[in-house]
C-alpha cells in the first residue's frame, strides 16, 4: 500500500496553524518530541514505517488516535482536503451542504471558556464564486466585515463576565 506523507505533512501544518501553534518548535514542545521529528513530518519525508513521534504530535493536535494513519491512505475519490469521513457524522444537514460547496476564504475557532475547554465555536467564512469573478470592491468589503466579526467573537469569548455583552 502506497501512503501519502506529502498528505500528512500538509494536514499536520495546517492543524498546527490552525490551533494558533505558530512554529515548528511550539508543536514539539506541545508533543513532547524534537523539532526535527515535527519538521520531518511536515514536510512529507517518505518512510517504511510509523514513526514513535505521531502518538505524541496526534495528542497535541488534539486528533484523535489514527487521524494520521487515515491522512497516510490514499486520499478517496470525493474526499475533500483529506477530511476524514467522520467528518460528517452528526453534523446538520444544512452545515455539510454549507461546508461541501463553495470555497473556504478563512476560519475562526474560540474557545467558549477557557482555553482546552471542551467548548468552542467554529466559525467558516466562505464565497459561493470562485474569487477571480468576485468584484474586488465588493470582496474587500467583505473580508472588512469578517475581520470586525472576528473581533466580535474573540471579544465575547475573552468576556470574563460571561454575559457576552459588548462594552
Amino acid at each position: 500500500m502506497t501512503r501519502d506523507w506529502k498528505r500528512l505533512g500538509d494536514a499536520i501544518k495546517a492543524r498546527r496553524e490552525e490551533l494558533g501553534i505558530h512554529t515548528q518548535q511550539a508543536l514539539a514542545d506541545a508533543a513532547g518530541v524534537t523539532r526535527q521529528s515535527v519538521q520531518s513530518l511536515e514536510s512529507g519525508t517518505e518512510r517504511t514505517r510509523m514513526p514513535a513521534s505521531i502518538r505524541p504530535v496526534e495528542k497535541a493536535l488534539d486528533w484523535e488516535p489514527g487521524t494520521a494513519s487515515r491522512f497516510l491512505s490514499p486520499a478517496q475519490e470525493g474526499s475533500q482536503n483529506g477530511a476524514t469521513p467522520r467528518f460528517a457524522d452528526g453534523m446538520p444537514v444544512r452545515v455539510v451542504h454549507e461546508l461541501s460547496s463553495g470555497e473556504a476564504v478563512d476560519t475562526e475557532v474560540v474557545d467558549l471558556f477557557e482555553p482546552g475547554s471542551p467548548y468552542r465555536l467554529v466559525a467558516v467564512f466562505k464565497q459561493d464564486a470562485p474569487a477571480a469573478d468576485l468584484d474586488p470592491e465588493e470582496l474587500a468589503r467583505a473580508m472588512r466585515k469578517w475581520s470586525r466579526m472576528q473581533r466580535a467573537l474573540r471579544e465575547i469569548a475573552d468576556d470574563p463576565s460571561g454575559s457576552g455583552e459588548r462594552s
